[in-house]
């Protein structure tokens, strides 16, 4: 069972690497380049199954440097549940390369998974940098300018954590999680640790695009592929949140070091990013920025610091994930304003359903997803008295479905102008079996994770309470 363990990594990683290796050398033939995303959505479901029943034993390998505990097995599997989906849903001629465009996101994913399974910050730092490569790799390819503005931006980030993480490891003495914690709960919180967890969250926020960070990695999304942009705000952002979390379980016994920045940050994203996404017109840049109201509402259930708080975030981390992931795949080329998505819903009516969930979970609107992680985040803050938290989460949540509404019209209701349809009708994304069945799987899992709201719920409670929270 052990080894069974190390196989959805090991699956994940092979595929990504044997795609690389046999677009790079030209060997995939035409019939291989049309099943290609099948035949990796395929294996990647695979792993997710070995990890659901192979994920619920505890254990460690690498001499204890990794670890399998309910907090890896839910990071874990909802990774590879939005990697899947996303490589199945995607518009492929609207990508700059197919065999890139395969192994990215399986390295993405991949970096998700060593940091969710990380017992050390060395394990968090290289997962989220993997993640993070994968996302600067798929945007170079369409912008190398903006390439090189998130590879800029990237190194800024990288700077800041590893930074906070060395200050971190002066005071405690301990590169080990738990060491930490253990560590801590016997100290006082003092401005010497204080400011080099400002420093390793500043940069964590900035690897995410948490407001008002996200003027960093935000824009170079806007100009990427659609998996690139994808990539950029949902997988690179989940890679970050998990290192977050499993640093802020950390240093849990003395919150008073962190709990001011992520109260400050969480209000920023919360309000800021409803506004800013009702103020936009353009579908991609709306869905950016409530993808940042929506990380949010995640710093604000860590804010918390009570094991409730954290619970609720990482359930609607993987809700957050899988829309912010793949909404910019099902949009595809349909990203040159809201002439590009009019009328979509009488043209594409499969993908519009699914753009349309997407922007309504992101958005937190009834009864999706995304409703349901701010609701269990709404309950954590009102049971931790921070109601004035919880008011700015409700004003921004109300921007936030006003905004979602105004795409809802567009898709549904106003058609192409006549100058214009030509042109939309070619930005259209192109349908075919795997990609509409791609979106038939999404809007499932966006529907449907409220019906099963208690399980998952539950297991993202039991993995906060393998982290050491009560």
């Amino acid at each position: 069972m052990t080894y069974l363990v190390l196989l959805p990594e090991a699956l994940v990683v092979v595929t990504a690497v044997a795609v690389l290796i046999v677009g790079r050398m030209g060997w995939l033939p035409v019939l291989s380049r049309r099943f290609l995303p099948l035949v990796a959505a395929l294996v990647v479901l695979v792993a997710f199954g070995v990890e659901l029943w192979a994920g619920a034993a505890l254990t460690t390998y690498f001499g204890g440097a990794m670890l399998q505990d309910r907090f890896a097995l839910f990071a874990k599997a909802a990774v590879l549940l939005i990697a899947a989906v996303a490589v199945a849903s995607a518009d492929w001629p609207a990508e700059d390369s197919l065999h890139l465009g395969v192994a990215m996101p399986l390295l993405a994913a991949f970096g998700v998974m060593v940091a969710a399974s990380a017992a050390d910050m060395v394990g968090l730092w290289a997962g989220l940098e993997l993640a993070a490569a994968a996302a600067v790799v798929l945007v170079a390819l369409r912008r190398p300018d903006l390439g090189l503005r998130l590879l800029v931006v990237g190194a800024v980030a990288t700077s800041l954590v590893l930074v906070g993480l060395a200050f971190l490891y002066a005071s405690t003495g301990n590169a080990d999680l738990s060491a930490i914690h253990d560590v801590l709960s016997s100290r006082q919180p003092t401005l010497a640790l204080a400011i080099p967890t400002l420093l390793l969250f500043g940069g964590l926020a900035l690897r995410a695009g948490l407001a008002p960070f996200h003027v960093g990695p935000l824009p170079v999304g806007l100009g990427a592929s659609p998996l690139g942009a994808g990539l950029l705000i949902g997988l690179v952002t989940v890679a970050a949140a998990t290192a977050g979390i499993k640093l802020l379980a950390a240093l849990t016994p003395i919150p008073s070091v962190y709990a001011p920045y992520a109260y400050v940050a969480a209000a920023l994203a919360m309000v800021g990013g409803g506004a800013a996404a009702l103020a936009v017109r353009s579908p991609r840049p709306r869905m950016a920025y409530l993808a940042v109201g929506q990380l949010g509402w995640i710093a604000a259930g860590l804010a918390t610091h009570y094991r409730s708080g954290m619970a609720a975030s990482l359930f609607l981390l993987g809700a957050s994930g899988v829309a912010a992931t793949c909404g910019p795949a099902l949009l595809g080329r349909a990203e040159a304003g809201e002439t590009a998505i009019a009328g979509l819903g009488a043209v594409r009516p499969v993908r519009a359903a699914g753009l349309a969930l997407a922007v309504l979970s992101l958005a937190g609107a009834p009864p999706l997803a995304g409703f349901f992680g701010e609701l269990a985040v709404a309950a954590a803050l009102a049971q931790s008295g921070n109601f004035v938290l919880l008011g700015l989460g409700l004003l921004g949540s109300v921007l936030s479905v006003a905004a979602a509404i105004g795409t809802l019209r567009v898709l549904y209701i106003q058609g192409p102008i006549e100058e214009a349809r030509r042109g939309a009708a070619a930005a259209l994304p192109a349908v075919t079996a795997l990609s509409t069945a791609g979106a038939v799987v999404f809007s499932l899992i966006i529907a449907g994770y409220g019906l099963f709201g208690n399980p998952i719920l539950g297991l993202a409670d039991q993995g906060a309470e393998a982290l050491g929270l009560r």
